[in-house]
């Protein structure tokens, strides 16, 4: 399920935004397509691993508690076991849906960057999911934990609204937040000095300015 829903979303994004990357970047719409094409690559991953990881463990709980009890195994051995699974799976789904996009959408990112910033984004999301998941008992109850994990992330992410526009008491949010990084991460590898030598303004570092991304 986990697979078929990849490729679907994945052409999905990969049709709507179809070479979008590959216009000219004189022109802002062109610009801003393309970043919503990274933000959407981006979110599907983070989005279609953290799900079925935040519903894993209560669903898993009466089980382990079971065999946990009967000394089967040791709560070390169980989630090291269920981190190398969550790890190989989650690398196979990024694998995918990251190929498909990067073509459809024909991104100038390196790929090798573009995979890592999606893979280390839906490993974060993979976590969160399963630290909550942890929290509960049912696997219902921490489906309703999902908007209280990532609409702050998409709030302080930075392309809703402008990091300094942000009040002084809740901006630290923002660095402890994993799509921050996640971000600005697939930002600079895709907009940093691509619209080097267009006449006219840059609005690559535009981007990146606004986001706060740090190229150096």
């Amino acid at each position: 399920t986990r697979t078929v829903m990849t490729v679907v979303m994945s052409f999905l994004i990969g049709c709507i935004f179809y070479n979008v990357a590959e216009t000219d970047f004189s022109e802002f719409i062109n610009v801003q397509s393309t970043f919503g094409a990274l933000l959407m690559a981006l979110l599907a991953n983070v989005f279609s691993t953290a799900l079925p990881s935040l519903t894993a463990f209560p669903e898993e709980r009466p089980v382990f508690l079971r065999e946990y009890s009967t000394n089967h195994y040791s709560v070390v051995a169980y989630f090291a076991s269920r981190l190398t699974m969550e790890l190989t799976v989650t690398a196979v789904q990024v694998s995918v849906s990251s190929m498909i996009t990067y073509l459809l959408v024909g991104f100038s990112a390196k790929y090798g960057i573009f995979w890592a910033g999606l893979y280390c984004m839906a490993c974060a999301s993979t976590a969160l999911g399963v630290l909550v998941g942890c929290a509960v008992e049912n696997p219902n109850v921490a489906v309703e934990f999902l908007p209280a994990i990532f609409m702050p992330q998409i709030l302080f992410a930075g392309f809703f609204v402008l990091p300094e526009l942000i009040p002084d008491w809740l901006i630290w949010i923002r660095y402890i937040c994993p799509l921050t990084h996640g971000v600005s991460i697939v930002l600079a590898a895709e907009f940093d000095g691509r619209c080097d030598g267009i006449d006219g303004p840059n609005f690559c570092d535009q981007v990146l300015d606004h986001v706060v991304v740090d190229t150096v």
